[in-house]
C-alpha cells in the first residue's frame, strides 16, 4: 500500500525542487521500495491535503484524534512529531496539518480546511538496510535535495524535519547487545571499558531500561520511554535524572558506528577517528552523519532515593517564588550528596544513587533527613511530600517516570534553558542574582508556578568521564564547558496555542527571546545552554550552545561533511546568511521578525 501511495500522492505532495516522478522511482528502486510519501500525523481527519481534495478515513481518523497526546503512537509515525514545531510552518500558521489538542479525542477539523505539509518532509525512506543510507546520500548530492534524519521525533530544535526534505527514518534499527567487558574496536585490551550496551539508534530509552535490567544493570538515560538514547539525546550531550553522579550520557558513550556523508562506514571512538568521536559527544543530532549504533557503559543494579514533593496546584506565585528561592538554598549541599532530578514552580522530584542516600535498611531515614527543609516548607502549605528508597533504578522509572512520560505529544512547545554555574549558589549575592532574574522573568509574563528546571548536570562526578581521547583533546566531551562547572539548568518555556496567528507566534517568541538573553546576563560567558533544549532563535547561538568549542566543531563538520549534506537549522556549519533562505523561511521569517522586536526595543 505504501509503494502505491507514492505514485497516488506524488502530485499533491511539495516537488522538492521541481524533481520528476522518475528519480524518485528510482531511489525507491535502490531502496527495494522503502521509499514513501510523507504525510502529516492529522492527514487522516481531512478531506483536503495541500489544496486539493482527498477522502478522510475515519477509522484512521479516530485512532489519531483519541491519541493526539500519546507519544508512542507519535514515535511510530513517520510524519508524527511530539513537539509540533517540527511538524508545522512556524512562520506561516497557514502551512500546517494539526488538530485541536486541548481536548481528547481531538475535535475533528472544520469542512473545507486543507492539512497542509508544513515542515513535515515530503518523503522518508524507512531504514532497515545500510544501503538504503548510502543510496539517500548518493540521490542528495547529485540531486540537492535536503536530507535530514528523523528519529523518534523528540526534537524541540527542528532538525529532525524540513520542508521539500527527503527523510532517513531509522526507528527500525533497534538491536540490543549486552557486554560484559567491553574493548572498543581498534582499542588495546588494556582499554576495556567495562559493562556496556549497544543500542541501534532506534532504540528507545524504555527498552533499553529493561533490557538492561534483565542483564543485571542500570542504564543511565532520558527521562521518556520513547527517547532515542543512541541518537540526538547522546549526540546533544544527553542529560538525566542520575547525570550528577554518573555524567552525561555524552560522558558514558564510548563508541558509535556511523556512516558519514562520504557514505563510508566509521567506527568512532577513543582510539580511532577520536576527532570524530569527540564532536558526536556533544555537536548535536543531523549534522555529522547517520548513526548506526553506538555502546554505552551501564552500571550495576542498585538503589535509588526517591524525593517527590508537590505544593497544592492553587498555590499563588510568592508561594513559588519562595519555593524556588528554598531550592536554591538547599541544591549545592543536594549536589554534593548525589541528587538530581526535576526543580518545579509547584513540585520537586529528585532522585540518588549515592549509598550514603539510597539505604535500602534505614527505612529511608537518610533521604528523608536530606530533605526535612523542602518537605517542611511543602507541608505547611498544604502540600505533600513522598521519600522512599526503591531497588533499583527500574523500579523508580516504572513508578515516576512511565506515568508522566506517556502523553506529552501533540503540543508546540518552545524551550529556552540556561546552565546556571555553581558559584551562583554558594553565597547571598548569588542567591539575590537568581531571584531578580526570576522576578525579571514574571514581568515578562513567564509564570513562576510554571519554572521547570532539570538538575542534570555532571555535579559530583567533577568532570568528563576519563575518556580523553588518545591524542590528548581536551575536553573530553563537545558539550559547552559549562556543564561541568554548573548545577541547575533552568528552562523557560511556552507553548504556542493552537490556532494562534503569526502576530501572536511572534509575541511569544520575542518573549522567550528576551528571557534568553536575561539568562545569558545572569551567567555571562560562564554558563551555556543545553543544545538539544534551546531556544531556536538565540542570537548568538554559537557561543551559548557550545561556547569555545564550535570552532573545532566546524573543523570537523567540515572535513568530514565538506559539501554540507547535512544541514539544520542553527546546527553546526549553518551560516546565518541562510537565515534569510527559502530552504529554512519556517524559522527564518520568525528570526528576522524577533531581531527587529528586540531592536526596536532598546
Amino acid at each position: 500500500m505504501r509503494e502505491s501511495l507514492l505514485f497516488v500522492l506524488v502530485g499533491l505532495v511539495p516537488s522538492c525542487a521541481g524533481h520528476s516522478e522518475e528519480i524518485w522511482s528510482s531511489l525507491n528502486t535502490s531502496t527495494n521500495g522503502r521509499l514513501h510519501t510523507d504525510q502529516p500525523f492529522a492527514l487522516p481527519c481531512y478531506s483536503m491535503y495541500n489544496g486539493n481534495p482527498v477522502k478522510a478515513n475515519k477509522e484512521q481518523c479516530s485512532t489519531v484524534r483519541d491519541n493526539y497526546t500519546t507519544n508512542s503512537i507519535h514515535a511510530a509515525t513517520p510524519g508524527g512529531y511530539l513537539n509540533l514545531q517540527g511538524e508545522l510552518c512556524l512562520a506561516n500558521p497557514l502551512d500546517e496539518c494539526t488538530l485541536n489538542n486541548t481536548v481528547i479525542p481531538a475535535p475533528e477539523p472544520a469542512s473545507g480546511v486543507s492539512c497542509n505539509q508544513g515542515s513535515v518532509p515530503s518523503y522518508y525512506i524507512e531504514v532497515e538496510e545500510i544501503s538504503d543510507i548510502s543510496a539517500a546520500l548518493r540521490f542528495t548530492r547529485e540531486y540537492g535535495v535536503p536530507l535530514v534524519i528523523k528519529n523518534s521525533g523528540h526534537d524541540y530544535m527542528t532538525r529532525n524535519s524540513q520542508k521539500g526534505a527527503l527523510a532517513l527514518w531509522v526507528h527500525k534499527l533497534q538491536g540490543l547487545t549486552f557486554h560484559e567487558d567491553y574493548v572498543p574496536e581498534g582499542c588495546a585490551e588494556n582499554l576495556s571499558v567495562g559493562r556496556t550496551v549497544t543500542t541501534g539508534t532506534g532504540a528507545s530509552a524504555g527498552d533499553i531500561q529493561n533490557f538492561a535490567h534483565e542483564h543485571g544493570s542500570t542504564f543511565i538515560s532520558g527521562y521518556s520511554p520513547t527517547i532515542a538514547s543512541s541518537g540526538g539525546w547522546v549526540l546533544g550531550g544527553g542529560h538525566s535524572v542520575l547525570s550528577p553522579v554518573y555524567g552525561l550520557g555524552a560522558d558514558r558513550v564510548v563508541e558509535f558506528k556511523i556512516i558519514t556523508p562520504d557514505g563510508v562506514i566509521r567506527v568512532a571512538n577513543q582510539c580511532q577517528h577520536e576527532d570524530l568521536f569527540w564532536a558526536l559527544r556533544g555537536g548535536g543530532g543531523g549534522t555529522f552523519g547517520v548513526v548506526l549504533e553506538a555502546s554505552h557503559r551501564v552500571e550495576p543494579l542498585m538503589s535509588v532515593a526517591v524525593a517527590n514533593i508537590i505544593l497544592p496546584e492553587n498555590g499563588t506565585a510568592d508561594t513559588s517564588l519562595q519555593w524556588i528561592e528554598l531550592m536554591a538554598r538547599q541544591s549545592l549541599t543536594w549536589g554534593k550528596q548525589g541528587w538530581g532530578g526535576h526543580a518545579a514552580g509547584l513540585y520537586l522530584t529528585y532522585m540518588n544513587p549515592m549509598p550514603a542516600i539510597a539505604n535500602l535498611t534505614d527505612g529511608s531515614s537518610a533521604a528523608r533527613d536530606s530533605m526535612r527543609v523542602a518537605t517542611e516548607f511543602a507541608l505547611a502549605a498544604g502540600g505533600t511530600s513522598t521519600i522512599e528508597v526503591l531497588p533499583s533504578f527500574l523500579d523508580v522509572w516504572n513508578k515516576y517516570v512511565l506515568p508522566g512520560a506517556l502523553a506529552t505529544a501533540g503540543v508546540t512547545r518552545i524551550l529556552a534553558t540556561r546552565i546556571i554555574p555553581r558559584k551562583l549558589f554558594e553565597d547571598e549575592a548569588g542567591i539575590a542574582k537568581l531571584m531578580n532574574f526570576m522576578e525579571a522573568a514574571q514581568e515578562l509574563g513567564f509564570d513562576p508556578r510554571g519554572f521547570y528546571c532539570p538538575v542534570g548536570t555532571p555535579f559530583v562526578v567533577g568532570g568528563p568521564m576519563n575518556l580523553n581521547a588518545a591524542n590528548g583533546t581536551k575536553p573530553a566531551t563537545s558539550v559547552h564547558p559549562a556543564w561541568y562547572d554548573s548545577l541547575w539548568d533552568i528552562s523557560t518555556s511556552l507553548t504556542i496555542p493552537w490556532g494562534a496567528s503569526y502576530e501572536q507566534r511572534l509575541q511569544n517568541m520575542t518573549a522567550i527571546t528576551k528571557a534568553t538573553l536575561l539568562a545569558e546576563e545572569l551567567t555571562g560567558t560562564e554558563g551555556g545552554t543545553y543544545t538539544n533544549e534551546a531556544n531556536p532563535f538565540t542570537p548568538n547561538w554559537r557561543e551559548s550552545w557550545w561556547g569555545d568549542n564550535y570552532e573545532r566543531l566546524l573543523e570537523i563538520k567540515k572535513r568530514y561533511d565538506p559539501e554540507g549534506v547535512f544541514k539544520c537549522w542553527k546546527c553546526i556549519g549553518f551560516e546565518d546568511e541562510e537565515i534569510s533562505t527559502e530552504r529554512f523561511h519556517c524559522q527564518g521569517k520568525l528570526q528576522l521578525d524577533v531581531d527587529r522586536n528586540l531592536a526596536n526595543a532598546i
